[in-house]
């Protein structure tokens, strides 16, 4: 299965393109605002459609082009997009709840939700043909913000440049804006909170296999082991919880 991270220019938020072995549409995961052009051309050069559009939560940031990402299959109709249920309100006005200064919302366009809004079932899922994913709860960025794991080969190309290669199943995460490469999400904007953090940070790190590749909500891709080992938060919330 092949991963294709793509940083955006709003917040630098990395859009990640899910494509599956032996099926014929790909996921889109946190589809950031100024990436539509960039997922068409990765999405044509796999020669896929999409099939069905990620929002690891609720921030503008990760969501703004849902709406347009779900349209790139063959008839202009939209995918189901998903979220985690406790972070759906936001799709009503993602910008209601994501402070952003105005040369960032001159960019942005109007908001478009999306049509086929569903909230990430519990549990192990096929999303797509050959993309089974569980998501974790980790709530303290937001009130949804979670964790999504899969376990399979995987190829991850960042910016069209191969970083890592499996041909045997590996632990992998989307790791959105719980953990990132030697930092964590922030919790001072509305719906975040700080105690809730720690205890996700501290569950994440326990639960997880620490041979987990992560490809974060911004950022360069990392391993848990690395976080655990080099992460003063992860440390913290390890001792305190």
């Amino acid at each position: 299965m092949r991963l294709h991270v793509i940083p955006t220019p709003f917040y630098a938020a990395n859009c990640v393109i899910i494509v599956p072995d032996g099926s014929t549409t790909a996921c889109v995961v946190d589809p950031s605002a100024g990436v539509i052009d960039t997922i068409a051309r990765i999405l044509a050069d796999e020669e896929r459609t999409v099939g069905a559009v990620l929002c690891t939560h609720g921030h503008a940031d990760h969501v703004w082009e849902a709406a347009a990402a779900a349209s790139l299959n063959e008839d202009d109709s939209q995918v189901p997009v998903y979220i985690p249920g406790p972070d759906r309100y936001r799709m009503d006005d993602p910008l209601a709840h994501t402070p952003a200064p105005p040369q960032i919302t001159a960019m942005l366009g109007e908001w478009r939700k999306p049509e086929d809004l569903r909230d990430f079932p519990a549990g192990s899922v096929e999303l797509l043909d050959g993309l089974w994913m569980k998501m974790v709860p980790a709530p303290g960025h937001t009130e949804g913000s979670a964790v999504f794991i899969g376990h399979c080969d995987i190829t991850v190309v960042v910016d069209g440049r191969e970083v890592t290669s499996s041909t045997t199943p590996v632990p992998w995460a989307l790791s959105g804006d719980v953990i990132f490469a030697g930092s964590v999400g922030r919790t001072d904007l509305p719906g975040g909170d700080e105690t809730q953090m720690r205890h996700s940070l501290r569950t994440i790190s326990n639960a997880l296999d620490p041979q987990t590749f992560m490809i974060p909500g911004h950022g360069p891709v990392t391993t848990l082991a690395e976080e655990i080992a080099t992460n003063p938060y992860l440390s913290r919330a390890r001792q305190i919880g």
